[in-house]
């Protein structure tokens, strides 16, 4: 897979994850380590709940939209992450079929000449088209070594 320097990323231009279906084992083994909510890690809980049976937590909805869009698309040569905004739309549950769409919606070169600043836009959805999650993540990418040196 191609390494995609500041310079080389292209605006507006989408790419697609492959979907991804939502095991209930690697769903609820999360929930318990990391957000061990009744209505994340016990069905009968979940299921007195207003959302009638287990969801996942907003965090590994957060980690499965990040690890897709970078396993779907160009390496990208990430410096740091400057700012996430997230917004959670609809419950994820086992068996869900989720896939993302990922593009950068902006980008402007730093006062550094070795790295630029890109945003990009994601949201996925599952199986009935219903967006489960949208973010914007502003990051800073690396320039090619030739570019920076040139400026």
């Amino acid at each position: 897979m191609d390494m995609w320097y500041f310079d080389d990323i292209p605006l507006n231009q989408p790419w697609t994850t492959e979907e991804y279906v939502v095991p209930e084992e690697e769903m609820v083994a999360f929930a318990r380590r990391w957000d061990p909510l009744p209505i994340h890690t016990d069905r009968q809980a979940a299921e007195a709940s207003p959302h009638g049976s287990l969801i996942a937590p907003a965090s590994y909805i957060i980690s499965l939209a990040s690890a897709l869009v970078q396993n779907a698309g160009p390496r990208i040569a990430y410096i740091a992450g400057l700012e996430w905004k997230t917004r959670l739309m609809a419950p994820v549950r086992a068996g869900d079929c989720l896939v993302a769409t990922c593009q950068c919606a902006y980008k402007r070169e730093s006062s550094k000449p070795d790295r630029g600043v890109a945003q990009f836009l994601t949201v996925m959805r599952n199986q009935r088209d219903e967006t489960v999650i949208t973010s914007e993540m502003t990051t800073l990418v690396a320039r090619r070594g030739d570019a920076a040196a040139g400026r």
